[in-house]
């Protein structure tokens, strides 16, 4: 017996066909099979599901150059431009706000990430207590410009191995107490990363071999958002500052193109857009009340879905 559970596959080819139907004629041609199919979702043609097979994707413009991107798993030397930017990222931050201390700063799929966090000070003249900073967009521009500064200085990136002890030392004479707490969990030898004699991190590696061999022109420094430190609620909460990295400017443009086309096709935008469905925050968070559009496409869908699944012999479960 062949079982299926009907609701995951069903939303996701109704989002599938609403980002379809979400298509203008700058993104395809008027008499394109794609915009043909935009129109006959709401007129209920019969070959709606068939023709929207194939259209899943809009079509490439005949002078448009697209640029395949690379991926951490595959491309070295990409994964070194962004483990190494994140360290630069983290020794601007220090140079503009030196009492941010350092947590972690991985690398991630499309770029990477370093966390930090900001505690109180105190007005060397009034005493007065400070707040905690938060991060803002103008910071952001901040941090890249010094950022750009410590990339054209060339400083050389090498590498340490110290003991425990003797990196548990130096991590106390820069007050740094969330890299002790990583110390902890780490075995000998430690190793660290040095950015010239400016700075450095507790880090497994691996890095390029100076900051001039990062493509400054290829980083964007993207947004800001909270994190508790080792996700734990209880513990402080962190700013993480999200950056991209890539080996190019323009591999830096095809991403962000990615991500405008991506936002085009949101979901959330899209039903409200296209007047498919709302959420009423009202009667549920995440509760969809489809509006008559919405109701059409989805119907046509769900009889998709069961004839299909019938014609391949499967048997439809429901689940909760």
């Amino acid at each position: 017996m062949k079982l299926s559970a009907p609701t995951g596959i069903m939303f996701a080819l109704l989002f599938s066909a609403a980002r379809v139907a979400a298509f203008t004629p700058s993104h395809v041609t008027r008499t394109s099979q794609s915009s043909v199919l935009a129109q006959s979702i709401f007129r209920g043609s019969s070959s709606v599901i068939s023709r929207w097979m194939a259209t899943v994707v809009p079509p490439v413009e005949a002078d448009e150059e697209v640029i395949e991107l690379p991926t951490n798993d595959k491309d070295d030397e990409l994964l070194r431009i962004r483990h190494s930017s994140a360290h630069v990222m983290a020794m601007a931050v220090q140079k503009i706000f030196p009492e941010a201390q350092v947590t972690i700063g991985p690398w991630i799929d499309n770029g990477f990430y370093y966390d930090f966090y900001f505690p109180e000070t105190t007005d060397p003249e009034s005493g007065e207590t400070i707040e905690a900073r938060k991060l803002s967009d103008s910071d952001l521009k901040s941090v890249k410009k010094e950022m750009d500064k410590i990339i054209s200085k060339g400083y050389p990136i090498t590498r340490e191995e110290v003991t425990k002890e003797e990196a548990e030392r130096r991590i106390k004479e820069i007050n740094e107490p969330f890299k002790l707490e990583i110390l902890e969990g780490l075995k000998e030898p430690i190793t660290i990363y040095h950015i010239g004699d400016e700075w450095w991190d507790l880090c497994a590696g691996p890095h390029l071999e100076s900051t001039d061999k990062i493509p400054k022109k290829a980083i964007q420094l993207q947004s800001v958002a909270g994190a508790y430190w080792r996700g734990d609620e209880k513990r402080e909460m962190l700013q993480r500052i999200y950056a991209t990295a890539w080996k190019d400017p323009n591999q830096l443009k095809q991403y962000k193109k990615l991500l405008e086309e991506a936002k085009k096709r949101d979901h959330r935008m899209l039903g409200k857009k296209l007047d498919l469905f709302s959420i009423q925050e009202d009667a549920g968070g995440g509760l969809v009340f489809w509006h008559p559009k919405g109701s059409k496409v989805r119907k046509l869908i769900e009889d998709f879905w069961k004839e299909a699944h019938d014609e391949g012999g499967y048997d439809v479960v429901y689940t909760p």
